[in-house]
Order: structure tokens, then sequence, then C-alpha cells
């Protein structure tokens, strides 16, 4: 996987969560995957400590059927989101490993209220086969050690 492969495949996790198309987005990670924003500080243990989100493929898969199901009274109406990723670095390199960190500006509007959101993007990719699988997400918001005023459905 090049540089320019790398960027699209982080560019197209995006889009497909700016367009709500959550199940092809899911279907970018591997069945052991990890998605994670930690609370409080960047580093902390999610077994041991409180995280914004901490899910394993399964978590993620109810909760996509949560905003799904019309029953997410938090995204009722539906959030509208754009977001930026810039700054991709490949941070490490195997065989069949690739780590990358991005930078990334989330913007979402919910009840005419728009909401800014930076965090810094963590991903350890893994081969499948000819493709790669998002075996670890973690997004390292900014402002995680701060009153959230409101918190996109997924970041």
């Amino acid at each position: 996987m090049d540089q320019q492969a790398i960027e699209q495949f982080v560019y197209k996790e995006a889009r497909l969560l700016d367009t709500r198309r959550f199940e092809d987005w899911l279907a970018l990670f591997a069945d052991d995957a990890v998605y994670w924003v930690p609370a409080g500080h960047d580093d902390i243990d999610p077994t041991q400590h409180v995280s914004i989100i901490y899910d394993t493929l399964q978590g993620m898969h109810q909760r996509v059927a949560r905003l799904n199901s019309g029953f997410a009274y938090a995204q009722d109406p539906a959030s509208r989101t754009h977001r930026l990723v810039s700054n991709v670095e490949v941070v490490s390199r195997a065989a069949d490993a690739i780590e990358i960190a991005t930078m990334m500006l989330l913007v979402e509007l919910s009840r005419h209220k728009q909401t800014i959101h930076s965090a810094r993007c963590e991903f350890l990719l893994h081969r499948h086969g000819d493709d790669w699988r998002i075996a670890r997400k973690k997004v390292n918001l900014l402002k995680n050690n701060e009153v959230l005023e409101s918190t996109p459905y997924l970041l």
C-alpha cells in the first residue's frame, strides 16, 4: 500500500461516515477491531478508565443498528457532518500491518447548531487477503478532557 492508497483509504472512511453509509464503513474493519475515543487523556487504559467510545466490532454494529432504528433520540434529526482529513502520516510499516496517523477536523450540524471537533486519529491496518482492514482506530479529541457540548454519532 503506497502513500496515495493509504490517503485514499482514510478519505474513503471519512466519506462513508459523512454520507451515513454505515454498513460500508463497518466493512472496512477487521473482525477483531477496536474503535476507541479516550476521555480525559490520550493515553489511558480503556479497560480501567472511562472512554467516550470503546467498542469492538460487535459494539460498532450495535451502535449502527441504533442509528438506523430511528430510536436514537440524540440523532433525531440526524446530524450532518463533514470531515476534513489531513497530515496523513505512515508511522510504521510491516508486511502485514501499517500504522497511520492523521489529523481530522469534524464539523457537525445538529439541531441548527454547528460544532467543530478536532482530533488526531491513529489507525492500525492489517492485511486481509488482497485488501486492508482497520484493526484499531483511536480518535484523540483535542477537547477530550473537557465537557463535550455534543458528540457526533461516530467520530
